[in-house]
C-alpha cells in the first residue's frame, strides 16, 4: 500500500488567506516494501514585487531557507503546480508531519482544494501524532507533550533502519537540499512513517478487493480465503463482490462486471484466488479481468493460496472456458 507523504513550505503559520505556500514536495511511501519515492518537487512562483512586507520579511527568507528570488524565479507559477499536485494525489491516502498544519491550514482550502470531497483523497493519521504517542514517556505530565520532526528522525531512525537503508540512494539525493526544505522533510517523514509502521504503531484502514471464482461464493471455501486476508490486514475493509450477488440477481453479466470493476477502482489493494487443477492454477473471466484492469491502474495486486504471493504472471489460457480456466495462473521463482 502507498501513502503519499506531502512537506510543504510556508510564508508564515496562519494559513489560509494570509499566509502562501512557496514550496511543496511529495513522496511516495510503500508499506510493505518499505520503498520511497520522489513524485513531485516545485518551487512555486509568485510576483513578489506585489507582496506587502509582511511576506517580503517572512520566516522562511529571513533565515535564508529561501529567498524572494527563488520565489520570484521559480518556472512554475500557482496555478500549474495546483494542477499537478491535484492530478498526482486524486484518491491516494495523503499524510504529513503535521496534518493540521500542512492540511487544515493551506491544502484543504483555495485553490488546492486537496480534501475528500474534492479530489477524492483519503487523509492517513498523522505521523507527527503517531511518533509523539510512541515516543512519549508515560505519565500525566508529558500527557499532550508533542515532538518535532528533528526529535522524531533522532530517535526512531539510525543508518540502520531498514526505511534510511532501502532508500539511501534517494536520501543522498535528497542531501543537496538542507533541513526546511520541502524535499528534506518529506523524505525524512516518510522514513518515520515506514519505521512506525514497521514497529506496528502506524495503522490505516485499506480497502481490498476480494476477487474469487463464483463456485466459491458463500462456501467453507471462501471462509478459508476471507481469514488468511483478514489475518495479514487485521483492520482492512474487505470488499467481497458475493455479498452484492443477490442484490444484482436481475442484472446482466455485462452490468455486474461494470459495478465490480468500479467497486475494485476505489480499493487499495487488490487480493485474487484461482481455482487449483492438477497442482495448476487457473482463473474465470471476471477474475481475470479484474485482475488486468488492477495492474492496468497500478494497484498492489496479491495471489492468494496459503500466504499472499505479488510475485506471478497471469496468462490467457482458454478464451471459451469463461468460468473455469480463462486465465492461467503461474509464480514467478
Amino acid at each position: 500500500m502507498d501513502i503519499y507523504v506531502l512537506d510543504i513550505e510556508t510564508t508564515g503559520l496562519d494559513g489560509f488567506p494570509k499566509d502562501l505556500i512557496v514550496e511543496i514536495s511529495i513522496m511516495r511511501a510503500n508499506v510493505l516494501k518499505q520503498k520511497i519515492s520522489q513524485v513531485y518537487h516545485s518551487l512555486i512562483h509568485y510576483e513578489t514585487d506585489t507582496w506587502d512586507d509582511n511576506l517580503h520579511n517572512s520566516w522562511i527568507f529571513r533565515k535564508g531557507v529561501l529567498s524572494v528570488e527563488d520565489i520570484q524565479n521559480a518556472e512554475k507559477d500557482l496555478p500549474t503546480v495546483v494542477e499537478e499536485v491535484r492530478q498526482i494525489l486524486s484518491g491516494k491516502y495523503i499524510a504529513a508531519y503535521n496534518n493540521a498544519f500542512d492540511f487544515d491550514k493551506f491544502l484543504n482550502h483555495d485553490p488546492w482544494n486537496i480534501n475528500k470531497k474534492s479530489s477524492k483523497t483519503k487523509t492517513a493519521p498523522c505521523i507527527m501524532l503517531v511518533a509523539s504517542d510512541y515516543l512519549r514517556p508515560s505519565g500525566r505530565k508529558y500527557k499532550k507533550r508533542i515532538y518535532s520532526l528533528a526529535y522524531s528522525r533522532k530517535n526512531l531512525l539510525s543508518e540502520n533502519t531498514e526505511s534510511i537503508i532501502t532508500n539511501k540512494e534517494l536520501e543522498e539525493k535528497i542531501g543537496e537540499f538542507e533541513e526546511h526544505r520541502a524535499s528534506y522533510d518529506a523524505f525524512y517523514t516518510a522514513c518515520i512513517l515506514l519505521e512506525l509502521y514497521k514497529r506496528k504503531q502506524y495503522r490505516i484502514i485499506p480497502q481490498i478487493y476480494y476477487a474469487h471464482s463464483m463456485k466459491i461464493y458463500s462456501t467453507k471455501h471462501e471462509k478459508r480465503e476471507l481469514k488468511i486476508i483478514k489475518k495479514t490486514f487485521p483492520e482492512a475493509e474487505i470488499i467481497n463482490p458475493a455479498k452484492y450477488e443477490k442484490k444484482w440477481k436481475d442484472v446482466s453479466r455485462n452490468e455486474i462486471m461494470k459495478r465490480c470493476l468500479d467497486l475494485l477502482s476505489k480499493s487499495d489493494i487488490v487480493i485474487f484466488s484461482a481455482m487449483e487443477y492438477n497442482n495448476e492454477y487457473f482463473v474465470g473471466k471476471g477474475a481475470y479481468i479484474e485482475v488486468k484492469f488492477a495492474e492496468e491502474l497500478g494497484k498492489e495486486v496479491y495471489f492468494l493460496r496459503d500466504y499472499l504471493e505479488n510475485l506471478f504472471f497471469l496468462d490467457l489460457y482458454d478464451e471459451d472456458d469463461w468460468l473455469s480456466k480463462f486465465g492461467k495462473v503461474k509464480v514467478k521463482n
